[in-house]
């Protein structure tokens, strides 16, 4: 009798939570223990997050790595073989599209890739980001990180905009956000 061997599942793991709370710091993290391991990784970002470089991960105080900057899936799918990949990292999911991340990230898990993820979970006016939300649903393990609010120094969840332009996204950094407990923040 011949048994077909299965693929293990991969696992999801999402770091998740406000502006300067270091989620691509940790991502950054694992990033550098899955090389130093000698994984080989696929890693990437939207390409709507530019703020400091447009083929790295970069951290607020420039920490970088290089990454993949996709437009949308197809562009990943067309260029990269997930197969050929122990790890996908993931940085600011929020900005990905939602139906598509679920379903490549899935396809990733099956084929038994383990993938890391790091974004927002709420934008500035309080709501979550549905890419977030729905891949902290799907995750195995979860890190939910809090910043330190810049009014009194309390674990910050919040994210808050300085400058209200009306729309939901709008990306940017020093100067644009800062993070806030849940008694200094005000929805905008």
């Amino acid at each position: 009798m011949v048994t077909k061997q299965m693929t293990s599942r991969g696992q999801l793991e999402v770091i998740a939570g406000p502006m300067y709370a270091g989620k691509t710091s940790k991502l950054l993290q694992k990033i550098l223990w899955l090389q130093h391991q000698e994984k080989n990784m696929l890693v990437l970002k939207p390409a709507i997050d530019n703020r400091y470089s447009e083929d790295t991960i970069t951290t607020h105080n420039q920490l970088s790595f290089p990454c993949y900057s996709m437009s949308n899936w197809d562009d990943v799918v067309e260029n990269y073989v997930f197969e050929q990949y122990d790890t996908v990292c993931l940085d600011e999911v929020q900005f990905m599209d939602t139906e598509n991340t679920v379903f490549n990230v899935e396809h990733c898990l099956r084929k038994g890739i383990n993938v890391f993820a790091a974004g927002l979970d709420q934008d500035s006016r309080g709501v979550p980001f549905e890419t977030t939300a729905r891949l902290l649903g799907l995750a195995d393990k979860v890190t939910k990180i809090r910043a330190y609010c810049n009014e009194c120094g309390k674990p910050a969840t919040k994210t808050q905009r300085l400058v209200d332009d009306g729309d939901r996204v709008a990306v940017g950094s020093t100067g644009m956000y800062v993070p806030r407990c849940t008694e200094h923040w005000i929805p905008k």
